[in-house]
């Protein structure tokens, strides 16, 4: 997988990217979508969601367990599940170690997240702005994009879940 892949997988997967919201968890609970309207459950999300791509430029980054934990057990965006996603960045940090001088993994930051519309399985709309950071540096950031994703919530917190489709 390449790193425009990668790059599409974490910020459009969270879009790509980003959350799940809907009460519920484990066994015998009933799913509840007032937790996915929990302000403080989303903003906790966003935070570490922003934070991890922040430092996907460092080796830290790419193996972070923090960041891999952002991303469902059953995420899938464009074909790429969550144990090829986790592959892929190993791959990319083993790669960032061995040659320091190889361009640095994509920057992209998050603005105006916010998660909306969680149905009874805790499957909620995650909408967002992604910019590329480490190109246009400008107060008028024009390489931003809008984008939504679905996120769930469950075990106590939100996850990427990515647009589902297989190809």
């Amino acid at each position: 997988m390449n790193k425009q892949s990668i790059f599409r997988v974490v910020c459009v997967g969270t879009a790509v990217v980003a959350l799940s919201a809907c009460g519920g968890g484990g066994g015998l609970s009933v799913p509840s979508t007032d937790v996915a309207t929990n302000p403080d459950k989303q903003s906790s999300f966003v935070a570490d969601y922003t934070q991890g791509l922040k430092v996907l430029n460092i080796y830290a980054g790419l193996t972070s367990a923090v960041f891999i934990d952002l991303f469902d057990a059953s995420f899938l965006d464009a074909g790429n599940t969550k144990p090829l996603l986790t592959a892929s960045l190993a791959q990319e940090a083993a790669a960032m170690a061995a040659s320091p001088d190889l361009p640095s993994f994509p920057m992209a930051g998050l603005s105006t997240a916010s998660i909306s519309a969680c149905d009874s399985s805790n499957v909620c709309t995650l909408t967002g702005t992604l910019s590329n950071n480490d190109v246009d540096t400008s107060a008028d950031n024009t390489t931003s994009i809008i984008f939504t994703s679905r996120v769930k919530y469950s075990d106590g917190k939100f996850r990427l879940l990515g647009d589902g489709l297989a190809s």
